[in-house]
């Protein structure tokens, strides 16, 4: 433990560290303390602390390559992707549909891209009113009124 102690006092005080660094680069007469001065200094020629630590590099050539292959993934994606599905007429009628009036005086729902009467701008139950700009029809399915803008 007294030589535990003793390396402690040397090693932790700075000056006494360097003259104890400058003594072992020193040559020994004593066989002994030369093969362990020897062996002191090959180690501490191997490792030498730097005097000032570069910062950190920033992966830019990793940043570069993930943003090219992004680019080629959207390219790709781009020019192998299917036109998205059609709309399909569900006929139940919502807000925005567009809309053919029956000869009975019925709202049936079409596809906006073919010929049309008009657009439904509210559903209301049976029996109320409409807004003065659109024209009450009732809904196909019967589930109440459906104003119809005409255009």
């Amino acid at each position: 433990m007294a030589d535990i102690n003793r390396a402690w006092q040397v090693l932790g005080d700075p000056v006494r560290r360097r003259e104890y660094d400058l003594s072992l680069r020193e040559p020994t007469s004593t066989s002994a303390r030369s093969s362990t001065a020897t062996s002191a200094r090959a180690t501490s020629a191997a490792y030498q602390p730097p005097d000032a630590l570069e910062p950190a590099r920033f992966p830019w050539k990793l940043l570069g390559v993930l943003f090219v292959l992004g680019l080629v993934f959207v390219i790709v994606n781009t020019a192998t992707a299917s036109d998205p599905v059609p709309p399909k007429v569900d006929n139940v009628l919502q807000p925005g549909d567009c809309v053919v009036i029956e000869t009975n005086g019925d709202a049936a729902e079409r596809l906006c891209a073919e010929p049309h009467d008009g657009v439904v701008e509210v559903l209301l139950p049976t029996g109320e009113p409409c807004a003065a700009t659109a024209e009450p029809h009732r809904d196909k399915q019967g589930m109440g009124t459906a104003c119809v803008q005409l255009g």
